[in-house]
This record gives structure tokens, C-alpha cells and sequence, in this order.
């Protein structure tokens, strides 16, 4: 037991460390007060949802869709972390050469998994007990109801994810391009929950009873396709309505069965499969032509650099999670815009507390459309690829600080590899915006100077963080991808220029009048663009790339 504690203990803060901005006081205390507000965000908003579904009737649901939720957030977080917990360990030799059984190993592992998802799923479903028992009904056997379901509603969800990522791994490392096609999916797939959760939002807010009407009968269809769909979900829900003792022991006996039958299975088959996850695809042999027609090919550094960039984004499924996002997020508001319409978004209440009448928003249109564009700068912040591009080379870092070339060339490169691909998609957001009518033409310049002149600053800032002290000996992309102190300040600096900035724009506007506000977005973006090049002319006289 005592070795069953050490190891599991050393997973845990390997689990939290991966969600932490590096090992310095600073990041971690960032860390614990980013933490604190997501989760107090989460649990607001949380109940105020638990809530909804009261007003409607639907209280008795709110059980089993604490358990779902709970599910849902285990299966995700278990999905995410299993890769590098469980399979593709970078110390997978060393750790099973110690002297400690391999049911043990296997079930400290799973048991980390498993207390994470755990935390997680009572952050989500915590607020909804509570609201359940605040306004439904609350007695002591609905409490120990509650308290089981959030200990216990993940533990099936995390053994069934568990062999879910085996699965999908194992069938990535059969294919050359699988990251690329991991992550094409997982974008698409992430877009299209935005696009629901905003669309359900924005049929939510719209008026008259027939809408409300339609709302509470899609809910009470969601609450019966829940029970069915997720059959601890429905035990729970009779536990707790209706004291059925028989249901909350086929609750409590499945979350223990299944759990442990899933970690005899992988126990006894951990070796083949971690085994099969280091298969890789073979790659066809390249003909005698097809040697010489690549060879006979050439390109500038510069452009052998920027290629090289893509690729290693593309590479790196974690490195492109982080830093494709904004790019997408850029056109899906460029798009639902064109759409719905920037006044009929904002008459919606899809947007939290903002909902304008058609003679409010002509009043005030232009303020509206001055503090557009700072959303597409907090978009923008959300790709900071060349923000991490000298660490990100590790090991290999010594291949571009050996090439006979100008460190800004190699710089350059780095920062043309993001600057471009940021550029063009806000010049796409803006046309679009500006052929839908939702601007005008100064409205479009605004969104490309202001968005691209703060996203040149900030990550110039960053590039010259890390090319300055690179860190080139990760063991994992994550430490300079997620919690790399270059990443932070893009982010964090980006986001108080994105709300400050709105911020400012709109009190001009409101105050002085909308030419100001157009002048304030301008000059910042002009401004940005300068401030980045100074300041990358100074990273190219200081960077240590090796």
C-alpha cells in the first residue's frame, strides 16, 4: 500500500504540474488565482443554469444531469491526460524495471486519472446539487445521494475514456499524418460545439412564449435522452426522487465493478499494449526519381524556415491546441455575424447581460462597432506560435544555430510563420464582415490594423522572452507550449490589452464621440506594429539560440 501511495502520489503532481505555468513562484501563484476564478465562473455559471431548468419544471432532472455533467467532465479530462499518464510514457523502461508489481503501477496511474476526474466532475456538479437541494427538495438521504454521485459518477466514464484513448492512439501511430488528421478533427469538432452552444443561446434569448415553449420541450426531450442515453444518470434520478434503494446500489455496484474489471484488463495487457502504441506506419520507399526531383529542388532559408514552422506546428498536437484556436475563433464571430447580424446578435442576449432593442442599437451602432474589433485582438493573442518557437526546437536547437544564416533571418522566419497565416485570417474576417455589411470599409481597416498591430506587439514581446532564455531542455512540448513563461505573457498581457483597450475605445466613443474611438484603434494598432518591430530588432541583437 505504502508503494501504491508513493507512486500515486507522483502522478498527481506530474498531473499538476502539467496544468501550471512552469516551477516559478510567480506562474504558480498566477496559476492558483486563474484556477480559483475559472472554477468560481464555472459554479456561477453552473447554477444559474440549474436554475433554468427549475423555472421550467425541470427540477427533478437535475440529478441525473449532475451525473452526466460529472460523466462528461471525466470522460474529457481522462481522454486528454491518459496519453503521457498511462500509454506513450517517456520513462515507460524505468518505470517498470522497479521493483513494484505492474498491477500496482497500472492502478496508481489509473487512481491519479481517476482523482482528477473527480475534482473536475465536482466542480461541474456541485453547483447543480446545490441548487437542487436548495429549491427542489433536500433531506439527508438526498445529501448522501449527492456526496456518492460526485465520488463515484466518473469512475465509469474515466474507465471507458481510458481504453477510448488507448484505442485512438493506437490507431493514430498507424498513420504518417495522423496528428495532422487528430487535430484537423478535434478543431472542427470544437467548432461545431461553439457554433450549438451559441445557436442554443441565441434561440434561448429570443422573444415571445412560442420561443420559451419550444426551449422548455427541447429541455424535457434533453432530460429523457439523458436518462436513456446514460443509465447511472436515470439510477440516480429514481435514487433521489423517488428513494429507490435498488437504484442507488446499481449506481454504487457498476461504479466500482466496472472500474476495477478495466484495470485487471489493463494490467494484464499493459505491456502490449504500450507495445503497440510504439508501431509506427512504414512509409513507402522513394523511387530513384522521386529522389532526384527532390533533390533538384531549392528554396530560400527564409522560406525553408517558415515551412519548417508549419510543419512542427502540424507536429505537435498540444502545440497546435494552443495556438490554432484564435484563428478559428476569428471566423466563426466574422461569420456568425455576416449571418445573424451584429444587431441581431446583440438583441438576442446571446451574449451575457447584453441585450439591445433595434432603437438602442442604432443609437449607439458606432460605439458598438469601435469596440468590434477588440474581439478579434483577444483572437488574435490566441495564437502565439512563434511566441515558443526557439524553445520549441530542443534538442535540436543546435541545427539553426549552426546554419551560416543572420539570426534575423532565422528570427524572421519564426515570426513570419505566425505573423502571416494571423494577418490573412483577420484580412478574411474583416472582408467578410465588409461584404455582409456589418462594416464599412474603415470599420474593416479597423479590425486588420488594430487586430494585427496588438498581435505584433505581444508576440514580439514573447519572441524575445524566449529567444533570450530559451528553454531547451523539456522532456515534454507542454512545458513550453502550456506553461512556458514566454506563452504567459503573451496571454495574460494580450488579454489586458484586449479588455483595457475595448475598454477604452468605448468610453471615447461614447464620450468624445465615434471618431475618436476610431482614432484610438487606429493609432494602438499603428502603434503596435512599430512597438513589435523595435522590439524585435532588440531580440535580434540579444537572442541566444543555442
Amino acid at each position: 500500500m505504502r508503494t501504491f501511495l508513493i507512486l500515486m502520489r507522483v502522478q498527481m503532481h506530474a498531473l499538476i504540474r502539467s496544468l501550471t505555468p512552469g516551477s516559478r513562484r510567480i506562474g504558480m501563484a498566477l496559476a492558483v488565482v486563474a484556477g480559483v476564478l475559472l472554477v468560481a465562473f464555472a459554479a456561477l455559471y453552473l447554477a444559474v443554469l440549474g436554475l433554468t431548468l427549475v423555472s421550467f419544471g425541470l427540477g427533478s432532472a437535475l440529478p441525473a444531469f449532475a451525473v452526466a455533467l460529472s460523466a462528461l467532465v471525466g470522460v474529457v479530462f481522462t481522454f486528454l491526460k491518459a496519453n503521457g499518464t498511462l500509454f506513450g510514457l517517456t520513462d515507460f523502461d524505468l518505470v517498470m524495471s522497479l521493483p513494484v508489481p505492474r498491477r500496482t503501477v497500472v492502478a496508481a496511474r489509473v487512481a491519479a486519472l481517476y482523482t482528477s476526474a473527480m475534482f473536475m466532475g465536482a466542480v461541474a456538479s456541485v453547483p447543480v446539487w446545490a441548487v437542487y437541494l436548495a429549491c427542489v427538495a433536500c433531506s439527508p438521504w438526498a445529501v448522501a445521494c449527492a456526496a456518492l454521485s460526485v465520488l463515484l459518477a466518473p469512475a465509469v466514464p474515466t474507465a471507458i475514456a481510458t481504453f477510448l484513448a488507448f484505442g485512438v492512439n493506437a490507431l493514430a501511430s498507424r498513420f504518417r499524418h495522423a496528428n495532422l488528421v487528430y487535430i484537423v478533427i478535434s478543431l472542427i469538432a470544437f467548432t461545431a460545439l461553439v457554433v450549438v452552444l451559441y445557436g442554443f443561446s441565441f434561440t434561448a434569448g429570443a422573444d415571445g412564449d412560442a420561443a420559451m415553449e419550444q426551449l422548455a420541450g427541447g429541455l424535457a426531450a434533453m432530460s429523457s435522452l439523458l436518462s436513456l442515453g446514460w443509465p447511472p444518470a436515470a439510477w440516480m434520478g429514481d435514487a433521489v426522487a423517488n428513494g429507490s434503494v435498488a437504484a442507488l446500489a446499481a449506481f454504487i455496484g457498476v461504479s466500482l465493478a466496472v472500474p476495477a474489471l478495466a484495470l485487471e484488463i489493463m494490467q494484464r495487457n499493459y505491456l502490449r499494449i504500450n507495445a503497440a502504441l510504439t508501431a509506427h506506419a512504414r512509409c513507402r520507399a522513394l523511387t530513384a526519381g522521386e529522389l532526384r526531383h527532390r533533390s533538384g529542388r531549392t528554396a530560400s532559408p527564409f522560406k525553408a524556415i517558415v515551412l519548417k514552422e508549419f510543419r512542427t506546428l502540424l507536429g505537435i498536437p498540444s502545440y497546435a491546441f494552443n495556438c490554432l484556436f484564435g484563428y478559428l475563433f476569428m471566423l466563426v464571430i466574422a461569420v456568425a455575424l455576416s449571418v445573424v447580424g451584429l444587431e441581431g446578435m446583440l438583441g438576442s442576449g446571446v451574449i451575457d447581460g447584453v441585450e439591445l432593442s433595434a432603437a438602442e442599437y442604432r443609437a449607439i451602432s458606432g460605439v458598438v462597432a469601435n469596440a468590434l474589433p477588440w474581439a478579434f485582438v483577444f483572437c488574435g493573442i490566441m495564437c502565439p506560435s512563434a511566441a515558443c518557437s526557439v524553445s520549441i526546437e530542443g534538442k535540436n536547437a543546435w541545427v539553426l544555430a549552426a546554419a551560416p544564416l543572420p539570426v534575423r533571418t532565422i528570427l524572421g522566419a519564426k515570426l513570419a510563420s505566425n505573423a502571416l497565416p494571423v494577418a490573412a485570417t483577420l484580412a478574411v474576417s474583416a472582408l467578410v464582415l465588409l461584404v455582409s455589411g456589418q462594416v464599412d470599409a474603415l470599420g474593416a481597416a479597423e479590425v486588420l490594423v488594430t487586430g494585427f498591430g496588438a498581435f505584433f506587439l505581444m508576440v514580439n514581446i514573447g519572441l524575445s522572452s524566449d529567444a533570450r532564455k530559451p528553454n531547451f531542455s523539456w522532456m515534454s512540448p507542454n512545458e513550453v507550449v502550456k506553461r512556458g513563461f514566454p506563452i504567459m505573457i503573451v496571454i495574460l498581457g494580450g488579454m489586458v490589452l484586449a479588455f483595457g483597450g475595448g475598454a477604452v475605445s468605448f468610453v471615447l466613443s461614447l464620450n468624445l464621440g465615434v471618431t475618436a474611438g476610431v482614432l484610438w484603434n487606429l493609432g494602438i494598432g499603428a502603434l503596435g506594429m512599430l512597438g513589435g518591430w523595435l522590439v524585435f530588432r532588440f531580440t535580434c541583437r540579444t537572442a541566444r539560440l543555442a
